[in-house]
């Protein structure tokens, strides 16, 4: 089975949540998508919804993404390593699970 045609090189899926917070409030969550975000996603609160999903290549652009998605502006990096690439690893985690 080869890689679908609609994958995009270099980038890593990402799925936004809405996530209830006991006051009435609607939480946004950024979560990977596939084997790496499965530990955030099992902690959602019930009622929890998906509401999107988008490509990114590095955390920075993800959450640059996510924040213009939720209304929030500019995201600012608080480490260096956000400005990186996300590594071979991470793509080939999620490739996985997409075929």
């Amino acid at each position: 089975m080869g890689t679908w045609s609609f994958f995009p090189r270099d980038c890593y899926l990402h799925e936004v949540w809405y996530c209830p917070d006991g006051r009435g409030n609607s939480l946004p969550a950024c979560i990977p998508h596939g084997p790496d975000g499965d530990a955030a996603r099992s902690v959602n609160e019930a009622g929890s919804q998906w509401v999107w999903t988008f490509w990114a290549s590095s955390h920075i652009q993800a959450m640059n993404i996510h924040y213009e998605f939720v209304g929030y502006g500019k995201y600012s990096a608080r480490y260096d390593d956000d400005l990186l690439p996300y590594s071979r690893a991470m793509y080939e985690r999620q490739a996985g699970c997409l075929k």
